[in-house]
């Protein structure tokens, strides 16, 4: 390895261990709020049930979806790291101010700027992996970046949970914010946007550069302003496929808001044992993506489509199962320990397909426009979720309404099985069409 990989490699660490830590704060502020869910429904002065505990989390998405609309057109035009950096900033204010509130509307206007700033990150990352990594190396970082989410988010879902035994969910909002905006002073020290804002950077000398340029140079969008990108975008039936799949992803990963208080009402558990248990569908994600990226990177696009059907038939089958045991009585620790097995497999199940194929198609197809793009998706994506979160949450309110609300689940998860596996699929013909 010549002193300039080395010197190359170095930084590529640095950019991607930033990344990872600040996408880690931006998922402790958007998991805080599910791990105190069920306390939040038992603390007297609140007027919370699980229907409005579900439109919090509809207006949450709200801002997601809002912010995936604007946000990816700031970090194409901004520069990713600069719109990271704010994002994990202004994330971290909003949800120290969530543990001040006691109504319902302050709640909805709180969480919404919250994930709000939350949805800039992938966005931004976009655009900083697009200036940073060659496309060989995407599915990789993709893999590691949502790796990081996934333990942010087994990590502060145990640690928020075991602080809920001594004390109260204010003050789970209060050391969320508190560590996230420590992080985001401490970010632009080291995230840069591009190889030239080191110093030492020898861009002439540097063959990734050299690739990397000439891959910008040669792509459909590089001269297209963002009126021509959407349009370029909206007509290609790939676009529709991949966010109609992911849109139907997002539902499924929903559930993992509404894990503690499923488990908390379905077995009685108390609300800091519902956390706690809530952490094996992170726990699969994490599994997941970790080798997923690496093995993605070292698929065949052929072998790709079979993989990820593969997996989305799982979460089909553990979705049948845990409605199935709903149904039926075989002692409530039986059913928990087999209810919280069937909750990771789930999460790792859906996490490659919703995580993966779209980030890295979204580098490759939108070019300069990636962030655009990466924006797009998301926004159809957090749409469906949004409705989910306000129909979940009601259909779970009922009396047995969480068997309902798993039967969403299934016909969703059907859904995204075939919706997915037809984009690979074109992906994949696609692709050998352009090397003939």
């Amino acid at each position: 390895m010549t002193m300039s990989q080395k010197t190359t490699l170095s930084w590529e660490i640095q950019i991607v261990v930033s990344m990872c830590v600040g996408y880690g704060m931006l998922m402790l502020c958007r998991t805080v709020m599910g791990v105190v869910g069920p306390a939040m429904l038992l603390d007297p002065d609140l007027q919370l049930d699980t229907a409005s505990f579900g439109a919090i989390l509809g207006w949450g998405t709200a801002g997601n979806l809002m912010g995936k609309l604007t946000n990816g057109v700031l970090a194409d035009r901004l520069g990713g790291s600069k719109v990271f950096i704010a994002s994990v900033g202004f994330a971290a204010i909003a949800t120290f101010a969530l543990g001040t509130l006691s109504t319902n509307s302050a709640f909805f206007a709180l969480y919404f700027l919250t994930i709000f700033a939350k949805s800039a990150g992938w966005p931004s990352m976009a655009n900083i992996i697009r200036s940073w990594f060659t496309q060989d190396k995407h599915g990789r970082v993709w893999g590691l970046i949502a790796t990081s989410s996934r333990i942010s988010s087994v990590a502060t879902t145990l640690l928020l949970s075991s602080l809920l035994l001594v004390m109260s969910w204010r003050g789970l909002f209060f050391i969320a914010g508190a560590l996230a905006l420590v992080i985001a002073v401490i970010l632009p020290k080291f995230l840069k946007n591009v190889r030239s804002d080191f110093s030492e950077a020898d861009p002439e000398s540097d063959e990734a550069s050299l690739r990397l340029s000439k891959s910008a140079d040669e792509h459909p969008l590089k001269e297209s302003e963002t009126l021509a990108a959407i349009i370029f975008f909206v007509k290609s039936p790939r676009f529709w496929l991949i966010s109609l799949g992911v849109s139907s992803l997002a539902v499924l990963f929903e559930f993992q808001v509404f894990i503690p208080i499923y488990l908390s009402q379905t077995f009685a558990l108390m609300p800091a044992q519902a956390g706690m248990a809530s952490a094996a569908f992170p726990a699969g994600c994490l599994i997941a993506v970790f080798s997923g990226g690496f093995i993605y990177d070292k698929l065949s696009k052929k072998n790709i489509v079979v993989v990820m059907s593969g997996t989305l038939l799982v979460a089909i089958l553990c979705l049948l199962s845990l409605r199935f045991l709903g149904a039926n009585d075989f002692g409530d620790q039986f059913e928990l320990i087999i209810t919280i097995g069937l909750i990771f497999v789930f999460g790792f199940a859906i996490s490659p397909a919703y995580y993966i194929p779209m980030s890295v198609f979204s580098i490759s197809f939108g070019g300069r426009h990636c962030g655009l793009l990466v924006g797009l998706i998301d926004a159809l994506a957090y749409f469906g979720a949004m409705i989910f979160d306000f129909v979940g949450g009601a259909v779970a309110n009922k009396e047995g309404g969480w068997q309902d609300f798993l039967l969403i689940l299934m016909v969703t998860s059907i859904l995204a099985t075939i919706i997915m596996t037809t984009f690979l699929y074109l992906d994949y013909r696609d692709g050998k069409d352009a090397a003939a």
